[in-house]
């Protein structure tokens, strides 16, 4: 049985979410900001319960009679508090509209006159009909029937909940899964020196690239100056090290990516010409090649094969290159072959008795085949959580910007291109101290044993077992290790996902890793650049493909 929440404690969240954030960045807060907070520290218990009890609803208006939260002593004396402070507006000035919203059928109809003629109609007909049919004297008797209150300052709250999160996704659900002991956080030193916002303008700008994505996200996706407004409005010197830049890259690739599905090729090569991460140059190749430009297109494929950001865009931009090639009956250029996988991996064929699962199919196989096999379902299990319990303590250093709240996985730069080299101290200091499979284990056991369930992006403690580890550390040569290591931190967005689904390890040693496809899949891009991979180092891999057997 799940443990129960104490009362008021989304109160006492919110005060943890508002203290961190006076903390940090109290002295590069504009006065706004800080008079809200300084304003709902004052406030009683019971008005600050009531504020944020309506801060964390979907909407911003609401009924007093429809309030009912048995934690607050008394509503009235809390309204009290929170009109002249700024926080609330009681019996605002709405549009009809948004008032009859506020109301069910029922009361809807309770003060019209011809409500037994309109009740067996739809909710929206009976409000089209009152917007256009009611008098004065109906929407005033309807504001009269109760008080209306109105949620204000709700975007300061809002900066509050981006300042401690670094994002809008997120919210204070983290604090309860918390609180419920469902998640659980390693600790890492949060303090002004290496907060994530340095400078007021970082604020700013973070703050104006969320009102962008949400004006984008409301906006019609055919409006065209809507687009263009938003990227111009995009600043163009934001700190290339921070969240914020990626968030910018990510709103430029979103509405050049726009005007291409609406056919203005101009626009878009002018967006995605600003954009710096893939796949903007990827994308610029694709138009070219439709606007008949082929020999530009190759000559940009060939830059970005030359120079590429990531294995993946090199992959990607190199079998665009050959396609464009096979289209306009060139000759194909070494260039275009470098990065093509040639590789086709030993092929397992097997026919069985069909499952839900193909891959646990194959697992009994293998165990029937002989039953001093040991064969493990683990995908981007193992590798990515032995990684992970190596080198813990350089994923969770306290470096500049590198954690906003105690709720993180990662750091918010783990997928960030300089990552590794922001860390090249720290894992330096790892790498020194192992030469051997031995010393892996030493290293991962003493951290499997002190940090067990704290949450890690690269460790799925579900999945993975000590015993588990330990074997594949007898099995495995420590050569693959590092081999496989290097390639995860040359990339973790792109790399800690693709591999085989399979470990096995034979009655007589060793060791195969094992894609499995059922009848009908295939490899995905990801899964060939690892077994391209494999074969380079001569990493023992193989692709069981299974159809299955038709009992007759």
């Amino acid at each position: 049985m799940q443990p129960e929440l104490p009362e008021g404690y989304y109160l006492e969240n919110v005060r943890t979410l508002f203290d961190h954030v006076e903390r940090l960045y109290g002295d590069i807060l504009a006065r706004p900001q800080l008079d809200f907070l300084q304003q709902f520290a004052a406030l009683s218990t019971d008005a600050k319960k009531l504020y944020i009890r309506l801060l964390n609803r979907s909407h911003d208006l609401f009924r007093l009679r429809k309030l009912r939260y048995p934690e607050i002593a008394s509503i009235p004396a809390a309204l009290a508090q929170l009109e002249p402070g700024g926080f609330l507006r009681i019996n605002p000035d709405i549009e009809n509209g948004r008032l009859l919203s506020l109301f069910t059928k029922t009361e809807l109809l309770a003060f019209h006159p011809e409500r037994t003629r309109l009740q067996n109609h739809k909710r929206s007909d009976i409000e089209a009909y009152l917007l256009d049919q009611a008098d004065d004297d109906y929407f005033t008797r309807l504001r009269q029937s109760d008080r209306l209150l109105e949620v204000l300052q709700k975007d300061c709250y809002l900066l509050c909940q981006m300042l401690f999160f670094g994002n809008l996704n997120q919210s204070m659900t983290d604090f309860v899964l918390r609180d419920l002991g469902l998640n659980q956080y390693e600790s890492y030193r949060i303090d002004p020196k290496n907060r994530p916002y340095s400078r007021r303008l970082d604020i700013e700008q973070h703050w104006l690239l969320h009102q962008l994505d949400a004006r984008l996200q409301a906006s019609d996706p055919a409006d065209t100056d809507s687009l263009n407004q938003c990227f111009g409005a995009i600043p163009d010197n934001i700190n290339p090290d921070t969240a914020a830049f990626r968030k910018a890259e990510r709103i430029k690739y979103t509405i050049a990516r726009q005007f291409e599905r609406l056919g203005d090729f101009d626009q878009a090569l002018t967006g995605y010409h600003q954009c710096q991460l893939p796949p903007g140059r990827e994308r610029i190749a694709r138009i070219l090649d439709r606007q008949g430009r082929t020999a530009t297109a190759l000559e940009l494929c060939k830059t970005i094969i030359a120079n590429p950001l990531g294995e993946e865009e090199a992959q990607v931009v190199c079998a665009l290159g050959r396609r464009i090639i096979q289209r306009h009956k060139l000759a194909l250029e070494p260039v275009f072959e470098q990065i093509h996988s040639n590789h086709s991996p030993a092929q397992i064929e097997l026919e069985l008795n069909q499952q839900h699962s193909v891959e646990q199919a194959v697992v009994e196989y293998f165990l029937n085949l002989n039953p001093a096999n040991r064969c493990y379902h683990l995908e981007n299990t193992l590798f990515n959580g032995v990684l992970g319990l190596l080198i813990w303590d350089a994923v969770f250093a306290p470096l500049s910007g590198a954690f906003y709240h105690p709720f993180q996985s990662c750091p918010s730069d783990f997928y960030a291109h300089d990552f590794v080299s922001k860390r090249a101290f720290q894992l330096s200091q790892i790498w020194d101290s192992i030469h051997s499979n031995g010393d892996i284990y030493q290293r991962v056991q003493a951290c499997w044993k002190t940090k067990y369930g704290l949450m890690n992006a690269l460790v799925n403690w579900q999945a993975l077992e000590l015993e588990t580890i330990e074997l594949a550390l007898e099995r495995i040569e420590y050569r693959h290790w590092i081999i496989i290591f290097k390639r995860i931190l040359r990339d973790l967005g792109n790399n800690r996902s693709g591999f085989p689904d399979l470990v096995l390890f034979p009655a007589e040693g060793n060791y195969r890793l094992i894609e499995v496809k059922g009848p009908g899949d295939s490899l995905q891009k990801n899964q060939q650049r690892w077994m391209q991979y494999f074969a380079e180092h001569q990493i023992p891999h193989a692709l069981a493909r299974v159809r299955w057997s038709i009992n007759t």
